[in-house]
């Protein structure tokens, strides 16, 4: 299976894992909430059954204390009680707490501030069944029938007796010793027993019906732990299968041997293992493609030999003249020629020798070079004999090409020309071709590594994304997308070396502000020395200006590439950058505490393929960083050097050639998270590239801005969709089955309907000679694969006038000093002068967060801070 299809299918299967975790959790937030509410229905339910004999408890209180003492509180708190649980008086809010004790006091007066509700509302809204419910009911009207009795008792201390019809009408003596038998007799105790014996069955029932929900609720809220545990464990194997066999069997232990194989064939070592092509898939093409380049580079072996043996056993004569026209080699078949040794001939005069009847005394020294052709040119042998010739010349340059070194002759026997002439040519031509397969195998790996990395990175940017996926999942998703941004990184450093062998580095300068880049290259090492605990400082000198002319893109990369190195290898002390400027150039100096070089290991430090070896530190990279690195400054029109010790640590010290700039109009901001589209208009775009994955990628990318898509596989398939739909914009793959890309852009620019519609050409090849390639055809804009989400959204700004929103970002400012400044203020601060300091802010010419940095420590009383901050940036 391809590996694009694979990441289709793993991305598939662990979406699903991950909405069934979801799912599961959803449930299993259900099962506990029932549990929570059985256990609130259960205590509920106490609460009113509790309340109920309370009522009772509190009412027989009440009588017996009204009837001894005679006190009319307790019978009117008697029928307060009564209120309240028939619901004609309002509930106290507490009610189900401690409450009539605490008003046995005469000026005590109970507060009734909730709503009027009887208890039998109350029981029904607690969902109790109805057998619960008539049990409850059964002790209330038990209770009332003791309330009658309590009655009776408290109306005959006050001389008030019930007529035939149960009226309380009769009035006669107060009878205390009635109201005493009444509330302590055996009626009494029989109907405070009749009131006990319904509510302890219910207690009875009720606790066997909610400790059974309970104990439901509990099993439910078990299995689904159960069933979340091993939905997680399945998630869990589901990743590691993914990333040992996926990502690192199949993907980055083969892509590391290929690495180290193609650093070997770059030195012509053509000795090299391979990794077996098990899987038909992407990497395995690779190796493949491997593979003919090591037959072809073999080849292009073979044939250098060859050519070295056709020099000694070609038919024609072969010399070489320096460029004062004195004889530096010959072949055996030229000495056979001319009659002479070799020896003979080595140091001697073309013009006093073999070609003296050639030359005028006032020659050129092209002609003396035999550098222009004349037609029926002769040679003179040792003995004198002149025979016709036919040569061709070659001049010989030094590496700036302008100065002419010497050149190389080729002649031979007029009869024996064609047959020389055709093996030179045959020789010639097969370099040519092993020189093109180099060539097109640069291209191809970078069109086969880029491919399925463009849907490595993307997919992975768009995971990183996803707000279902758990701080552990992310942390190895962003695993895969650094060890991506890397492997990315090993390729364009080769590619780039490829450029430069070329000749295709070009350097183009820009106006930019200086201060800017520098502190951006700070934020950058700060924290990263910071992990490894290194200091990191940043020291410019008061020449050196805000504003300057270079090209701003290879001074950064130069920076990075020296930095980075220093950070590799140094693992404790500091890391240090001194900028100078003096007479139109930017001299800079990196110090470092690190492992240090022999002088040895100086001598190869800037040539490419090569790493300094040692046992204690495992280096990882190309080794061309710091070759790339000399090649930029010496085209940049300057140059570096390297010192270094052993175990002390090493200094790079490079200068390039600069233009002071007064005002540069910086660009904003560059944002990097885009939270969501602002408006889209119903725009529809065109999604055209043979791969389906990076199709799937732009789709989901553009989807994802509300923007509609149609796809296509082949230039053909844009055309049909051209004439079916309008479009906004189209994305085009460049290398696309049937019709290309190249060829689909240029029809549909020569079209009147399809001219202005803007074309992003997209591919894996990112040559300057394919860039421009789409451009000359019509193209509005190319992007190299991989692209990141902001490339696309900076295009879609470009052509379509698309507004984002933008998380914000918080950028650190650096504070920036002169070091005479930065001294006299340090020293104030020691001496707790804010005002002086103050002053010296005003007189100077400060950026404006410095100022402001400085001012606040001044107001907020921290000297001490003003003191560090000062010092770190003089030393």
């Amino acid at each position: 299976m391809k590996l694009k299809q694979l990441f289709i299918l793993l991305l598939i299967i662990n979406s699903s894992a991950l909405i069934s975790v979801v799912f599961i959790l959803s449930e299993y937030q259900r099962a506990v909430d029932q549990l929570e509410n059985a256990y609130k229905m259960q205590h509920r339910s106490l609460i009113l059954a509790d309340e109920l004999r309370q009522s009772s408890d509190d009412l027989t209180r009440m009588a017996r204390t009204h009837v001894i003492t005679g006190k009319d509180m307790f019978k009117k708190q008697f029928h307060t009680v009564l209120d309240i649980r028939n619901g004609d008086k309002p509930r106290p809010k507490h009610y189900n707490r401690i409450f009539w004790d605490f008003y046995t006091l005469d000026e005590n007066k109970p507060k009734l501030d909730g709503a009027k509700i009887p208890l039998r509302t109350l029981m029904k809204q607690a969902g109790f069944p109805e057998e619960e419910l008539e049990l409850l009911y059964e002790s209330q009207r038990e209770s009332d029938d003791l309330t009658n009795l309590e009655t009776k008792a408290m109306n005959a201390i006050k001389g008030i007796f019930q007529d035939r019809k149960g009226n309380y009408t009769i009035k006669k003596e107060p009878d205390f010793a009635l109201a005493r038998k009444i509330m302590h007799g055996e009626q009494y105790h029989r109907a405070k027993i009749a009131i006990m014996k319904p509510l302890n069955e219910f207690y009875k029932a009720f606790e066997t019906r909610t400790q059974q929900k309970v104990d439901e609720a509990h099993e439910t809220v078990k299995k689904m732990e159960t069933y979340l545990s091993m939905a997680v464990l399945f998630l869990i194997i589901l990743f590691i299968f993914s990333f040992i066999f996926i990502i690192l069997r199949r993907i980055i232990h083969p892509v590391e041997i290929l690495n180290k194989g193609m650093l070997k064939l770059a030195k012509n070592e053509m000795d090299i293992d391979l990794p077996q092509k098990v899987f038909m898939d992407e990497v395995s093409e690779m190796i493949g493609a491997v593979e003919v380049f090591k037959d072809n580079a073999i080849q292009l072996i073979e044939s250098q030999k060859q050519n070295e043996r056709l020099l000694d056993l070609a038919g024609e004569g072969i010399f070489g003249l320096d460029s004062k026209g004195r004889f530096i080699f010959i072949n055996p078949t030229a000495s056979n020629l001319l009659g002479y040794d070799s020896k003979e001939l080595i140091g001697k005069y073309l013009n006093k020798t073999i070609a003296k009847h050639l030359f005028s005394k006032g020659a050129q020294q092209k002609e003396r070079l035999m550098l222009i052709q004349k037609e029926e040119q002769t040679f003179i042998s040792k003995d004198n004999k002149e025979f016709p010739i036919d040569y061709i010349s070659t001049p010989i340059y030094s590496n700036n090409s302008t100065i002419l070194e010497g050149s190389v002759v080729v002649f031979s026997d007029i009869t024996k020309r064609k047959e020389y002439e055709n093996q030179l040519k045959k020789a010639t031509l097969e370099a040519q071709k092993a020189n093109r397969s180099k060539s097109i195998f640069l291209t191809n790996m970078s069109h086969e590594l880029r491919t399925p990395l463009n849907a490595i990175l993307g997919f992975t940017s768009l995971l990183k994304k996803s707000k279902h996926i758990e701080n552990s999942e992310k942390q190895n998703i962003n695993t895969i997308y650094s060890s991506g941004q890397h492997l990315l990184s090993l390729i364009n450093e080769i590619l780039e070396f490829a450029k430069i062998e070329a000749g295709k580095i070009n350097i183009n300068p820009n106006d930019f502000n200086l201060f800017k880049l520098l502190e951006e290259i700070e934020s950058m090492f700060t924290s990263r020395c910071e992990a490894k605990g290194l200091n990191f400082s940043l020291n410019i000198d008061k020449s050196v200006p805000k504003y300057i002319k270079c090209d701003e893109k290879r001074l950064r990369q130069i920076l990075i590439n020296i930095l980075g190195n220093s950070l590799k290898f140094t693992n404790k002390g500091y890391i240090k950058i001194n900028i100078k400027a003096k007479d139109s150039k930017l001299l800079v100096a990196i110090s470092d505490t690190g492992i240090g070089m022999s002088k040895e290991a100086l001598k190869i430090v800037f040539k490419p393929f090569e790493q300094i070896e040692e046992k204690t530190h495992k280096h990882e990279g190309t080794g061309l960083g710091l070759a790339i690195t000399k090649e930029l400054i010496e085209k940049m029109n300057g140059k570096i050097e390297a010192e270094s010790k052993l175990n002390k640590g090493s200094t790079f010290s490079f200068e390039i050639k600069i233009k002071k700039i007064d005002f540069v109009q910086e660009k904003e901001y560059e944002k990097n998270t885009i939270l969501k589209v602002k408006t889209t208009n119903n725009i529809n775009i065109l999604v055209a590239d043979d791969t389906k994955a990076n199709r799937d990628l732009l789709v989901q990318l553009l989807n994802s801005y509300n923007i509609n898509t149609v796809q296509a596989k082949d230039g053909e398939e844009v055309l049909n969709h051209i004439e079916k739909h309008d479009f906004d914009l189209i994305f085009m793959d460049i290398l696309m089955p049937k019709l290309d890309g190249l060829e689909t852009t240029k029809i549909l620019k020569e079209k009147v309907q399809t001219k202005d519609i803007p074309i992003i050409a997209i591919s894996a090849n990112v040559f300057e000679d394919d860039k421009q390639k789409a451009l000359n055809n019509g193209a509005n804009f190319f992007l190299p694969k991989p692209f990141e989400e902001k490339d696309i959204a900076n295009a879609l700004q470009k052509f379509l006038k698309i507004d984002f929103e933008y998380k914000e970002e918080k950028t650190q400012n650096r504070i920036i000093l002169e070091k005479d400044l930065a001294i006299k203020i340090a020293d104030l601060a020691t001496k707790l002068d804010g005002n002086s300091i103050l002053e010296l802010l005003k007189e100077n010419d400060i950026d404006e967060h410095t100022k402001t940095k400085i001012t606040t420590l001044i107001n907020n009383f921290q000297f001490d801070e003003i003191s560090k901050l000062s010092t770190s940036l003089y030393k």
